[in-house]
């Protein structure tokens, strides 16, 4: 039997901008409903091992916090639980905040609990019905296992990653770089059984896979990469990788199968090449690829890769982006990066994170409407707390006020701490 319950605003996904657009609309006063189709909150830091959040801070040695708001009180409650999270400063300057992917499960459940929020995991958003005008959602289905249930709600945030909400909907969206091309998406590996003494700089990578390569290994991508440690014995590598073009079963699964077979030539290599690695043991690659680059919302603005790089500030800004653009578009290759004006941080501004043609559709996340260079700035998961927050407080602005506007939601994410 099909059941329809009524909420001011309904967010599908639950990673770091779901709960923080939920837990920014919830505290805006509305009536909040978070959908998540997994098993654990926290996205791809819980269902594909990237264990770090990038973004909360500017590039450099003096390193400015540009995301608080819901975000800081996801890292104030890892602290509270008693689970250590660690800043740390990469090579090129960045900071980066290491944790648990388990542990972080655990925290972001009892954040969510202390707030009262609804949430439903194992729930998936299958189809969208809109108005007469075929501008706006009035409700959603939903399944898991057991039926079908219709939500309806005045206002909807997209923060699934992958636009699966918008691409119910309607709404305008691209599909990578919108030219048939887009960014790698990775398989996370987590590794320990590491002495102490390996070293994992991209020199010693690239002879260790390119030695691998010459003695016949077949499924290795990368010749060189980056690999990190969390703990003394424990590193995670950001090594198998795909270009995924498509958001079908099929094309999933043999992007899925194809990573976790480079996964177990990259243990067999650096078993044999790279010692300390002799005693290797590879714990977990998540639950599913680490997807980067699939569809993006259109929104009434497309942030630029001039306004990333030039630091510029808008005047409807709702959010702080600071991570340099991280360009993850050959194969065989290191990443590469286009870093941010003086160290500086750019506006996210209100227009960019609301849907072209559906008027009630926020994006969040990796659905914000962001040119392709601009999105490998945007894209990251502190960023992703900064941008749902906005959109969450935005949705409930305007479930609350159909006339509230830029001045009431700035306001209202001033009072929840949030950095504009």
């Amino acid at each position: 039997m099909n059941q329809t319950n009524r909420y001011d605003v309904i967010v599908a996904g639950g990673g770091s901008a779901g709960v923080a657009a939920a837990l920014g609309a919830l505290k805006a006063g509305a009536k909040v409903l978070l959908i998540e189709r997994g098993g654990s909150l926290g996205g791809q830091a819980t269902n594909a091992n990237v264990a770090s959040y990038c973004g909360f801070y500017t590039r450099g040695e003096n390193a400015r916090q540009v995301v608080k708001g819901i975000g800081q009180e996801v890292l104030e409650k890892l602290k509270e639980v008693g689970i250590h999270t660690v800043l740390k400063k990469s090579s090129t300057g960045n900071s980066i905040i290491t944790f648990d992917e388990e542990e972080l499960k655990y925290a972001l459940d009892c954040l969510t609990e202390d707030y009262g929020l609804e949430v439903l995991l194992h729930c998936r958003v299958i189809s969208a019905r809109k108005n007469e005008a075929g501008d706006r959602i009035t409700s959603i289905c939903c399944v898991d296992d057991e039926q079908e249930y219709w939500f309806e709600a005045d206002q909807f945030v997209d923060a699934t990653g992958d636009a699966n909400l918008a691409h119910q909907a309607g709404a305008e969206i691209r599909f990578g770089d919108g030219q048939g091309h887009g960014y790698l998406s990775t398989k996370m590996m987590r590794i320990d059984h590491i002495d102490p003494s390996v070293q994992f700089k991209p020199d010693i990578l690239e002879k260790v896979f390119k030695q691998a390569k010459a003695d016949g290994y077949q499924h290795l991508t990368k010749e060189s990469g980056i690999v990190f440690r969390t703990h003394e014995d424990t590193a995670y590598a950001i090594l198998p990788s795909v270009f995924v073009t498509s958001m079908d079963a099929a094309t999933l699964t043999a992007c899925e199968r194809d990573t976790r077979r480079q996964c177990q030539d990259y243990m067999k290599a650096f078993r044999q090449y790279l010692p300390g690695m002799e005693n290797a043991r590879l714990v977990s690659t998540g639950a599913q690829l680490g997807l980067r680059d699939t569809r993006h919302i259109i929104g009434d603005y497309m942030i630029t890769a001039e306004d990333v790089m030039d630091a510029v500030k808008q005047e409807d800004a709702v959010a702080c982006g600071a991570w340099p653009c991280e360009m993850h578009n050959k194969l065989t290759g290191m990443l590469s990066y286009q870093f941010i004006k003086d160290n500086d941080y750019y506006s996210i501004p209100l227009r960019a994170i609301t849907s072209k043609n559906i008027h009630n559709l926020y994006a969040a996340g990796r659905t914000v409407s962001a040119d392709p260079v601009a999105f490998a700035s945007v894209r990251v998961m502190g960023t992703g707390f900064a941008t749902g927050h906005a959109a969450g407080v935005a949705a409930a602005c305007k479930a609350k006020d159909p006339n509230a506007g830029y001045p009431e939601i700035c306001a209202e994410l001033l009072r929840q701490n949030a950095v504009l």
